[in-house]
């Protein structure tokens, strides 16, 4: 058993003005048609990221699934490539491209070696203006998507997480709202190409330039992408506020289950450029962020009712959740759950020590640097805030509260936003 008394980090002074603040920053370029990307420089690499986010979430959707659908696809096809082709051209020059979506942006990231860049550039602008979302290719997407969610609802840490996510936000908002199966029946090609067509707008949509760029990359950009007439930014859809619902107690049975997936939570009312929000994160880092955190303690080392526990605080556009999320024994699941109100109670009642303070605060500077370690760290970062309506303020808040915050300030902190009373409970099992 690891010894929590003993601070790994006390002959290790990490600081805050350790931290080169100009990395974060990015510059901007401006194409022909007057549009802005968004660049981060590093000359000591021989590759290329390109970003693109669109505003083309799920909360776009007006069937379910299909924003998903619609992101996984754009790679099948094109009216001049077929997806066999586009497969081959990328696998061939070791091009790698992820594609994701949230609540409310879809995004496009391609990496590749800065040799390919011309050859490659337009390949993507025809991906991103002229995908055709083959039939056959439809319909395979459709149908592993479907087996995927048929078999993550029997899984008690998937169907917790949906449940939670329903009763915090109430299941008609967009994030507490889920697909169920038959909404993977009720989808149709033309209702994938109708969202590719409305939302993913090249000529509006959000791009980031990482790596080695120079002048000659620039100027590819700009030929292939800023030739266009640059079309303002799709209305941001207009996220509603959460009714912050009374804490629930929900217990949904399964026999087959060998554990119990327990999730306990609440949303919480602070933006992620507030003072409260970043110290909080502190807060949460000494209850359950890290793998020396008091839950992992208690729960985990001491009791021994789980592998893993933690907490986390998630962010969203305008809105942020708070959860403890563990996997537990069906026997000592009551116990289980007493020990994190426990924790809950303690964090808002009783002053954390100097030494445990000064381990968190080693950890998180440290986690700090380590985020920012590498031109497409930097970049995703600050994609990320963007994306959800933030900014640098965040880490001027962040950085002040690791030096400034006080024991007493922990414990005020916690009992404002982590009473036990306050938090929702699921428990699936």
């Amino acid at each position: 058993m690891i010894d929590r008394t003993i601070n790994p980090d006390k002959d290790i002074q990490l600081r805050t003005s350790d931290i080169d603040r100009s990395k974060l920053e990015p510059r901007y370029y401006t194409m022909s048609n007057g549009r802005k990307i968004t660049i981060f420089d590093s000359n000591s690499i021989d590759i290329i990221k390109v970003d693109f986010v669109f505003e083309a979430g799920k909360a776009y959707q007006a069937k379910k699934v299909v924003a998903l659908l619609t992101n996984k696809l754009i790679t099948e096809g094109t009216s001049k490539h077929t997806a066999k082709e586009i497969a081959e051209i990328l696998d061939f020059r070791g091009i790698y491209i992820d594609k994701s979506i949230d609540s409310t942006s879809a995004f496009v990231s391609v990496l590749m070696i800065k040799k390919y860049v011309q050859e490659i550039l337009p390949l993507l602008y025809e991906i991103l203006t002229d995908s055709i979302f083959p039939e056959n290719e439809f319909q395979v997407a459709l149908n592993k998507g479907k087996q995927s969610f048929l078999n993550d609802m029997m899984k008690p840490q998937y169907v917790a997480r949906r449940n939670f996510y329903q009763a915090v936000f109430c299941e008609d908002h967009v994030y507490g709202s889920f697909a169920t199966e038959s909404d993977f029946d009720k989808i149709t090609p033309d209702d994938v190409r109708g969202f590719f067509k409305e939302h993913y707008l090249v000529d509006s949509c959000d791009i980031y330039l990482s790596g080695n760029v120079d002048d000659e990359i620039l100027s590819t950009v700009n030929s292939i992408f800023g030739s266009g007439v640059h079309c303002s930014k799709t209305s941001d859809i207009i996220i509603p506020q959460p009714i912050f619902n009374e804490p629930q107690k929900l217990f949904i049975p399964k026999a087959d289950a060998v554990q119990s997936a327990i999730r306990i939570g609440k949303v919480i009312d602070t933006t992620w450029d507030s003072t409260d929000f970043a110290e909080l994160m502190i807060a949460n880092t000494i209850l359950g962020g890290y793998f020396g955190s008091r839950l992992i303690a208690n729960v985990r080392e001491d009791k021994g009712y789980c592998y893993s526990i933690y907490s986390l605080l998630q962010c969203y556009r305008g809105v942020n959740v708070f959860f403890i999320t563990t996997e537990v024994g069906k026997d000592v699941t009551n116990d289980a759950v007493k020990e994190i109100h426990t924790e809950l109670y303690n964090m808002a009642t009783k002053p954390v020590d100097e030494e445990e303070l000064s381990v968190v605060k080693s950890y998180l500077i440290g986690d700090f640097i380590r985020s920012i370690d590498g031109v497409f760290e930097i970049a995703e970062r600050y994609k990320q805030m963007c994306a959800n309506h933030s900014s640098e303020v965040f880490t001027d808040n962040y950085l002040k509260a690791i030096n400034t915050i006080t024991p007493e300030k922990i414990c005020q902190i916690s009992g404002r936003y982590l009473q036990p009373e306050s938090m929702t409970q699921v428990i699936v099992g």
